[in-house]
């Protein structure tokens, strides 16, 4: 009578704990089957807008299959680089170390190797300051832009930094200096 207690007291509520787990484990992995397929798409369809956004003469993209720059390991390094089918220009998406974490964004390039937009697409700066260099305002002072002196833009005479929010616009502008660094190393466009 006393094994059958114990059973009951003990082993039941782990097999009915480890058969729920089971079956939520299994319900997720489904889930995450039929809704994976769903995500990729969109995030495709997003990314595809942005890069119409930013370099608007293009037809169509296609994936850089070359060498990409890595400025610092971890900090900043291009993401990938779209070559317009029409040959008007690039489209690079780049991650940069920014305040709060990392931070995407893509770069547009005409086929003269000029900055035609910049597009911040993620990130996690402290809202009200440190996305102040993500604002429209901010990002079109890079438009018509072929060429950076320096990786920081405290240091760049070309660009107003944001006071207060330096990490932040040292990321954003370490972005785009690292994509017209990918532009430039890619020979431009062929």
């Amino acid at each position: 009578m006393k094994n059958n207690n114990t059973f009951k007291e003990y082993v039941a509520p782990i097999v009915v704990l480890v058969a729920i787990c089971l079956v939520i484990t299994a319900a997720l992995a489904a889930t995450y089957g039929v809704a994976k397929p769903i995500i990729d798409t969109n995030s495709k369809k997003a990314a595809d807008q942005a890069r119409t956004e930013l370099l608007p003469e293009a037809d169509a993209f296609t994936a850089y299959d070359g060498e990409l720059v890595v400025a610092e390991e971890g900090k900043v390094f291009v993401e990938d680089c779209y070559v317009a089918d029409n040959k008007t220009g690039v489209v690079i998406t780049v991650k940069t170390k920014s305040f709060g974490g990392l931070l995407t964004e893509m770069i547009g390039i005409d086929k003269d190797g000029k900055i035609t937009g910049v597009k911040v697409t993620n990130h996690a700066d402290t809202p009200g300051l440190g996305t102040k260099a993500h604002t429209e305002e901010h990002l079109k002072q890079y438009k018509g832009i072929d060429k950076l002196t320096s990786p920081s833009a405290k240091d760049e005479p070309a660009i107003d930094h944001i006071t207060g929010a330096t990490i932040s616009s040292n990321g954003v502008h370490f972005g785009v200096y690292a994509a017209l660094e990918q532009f430039n190393k890619m020979g431009g466009i062929k």
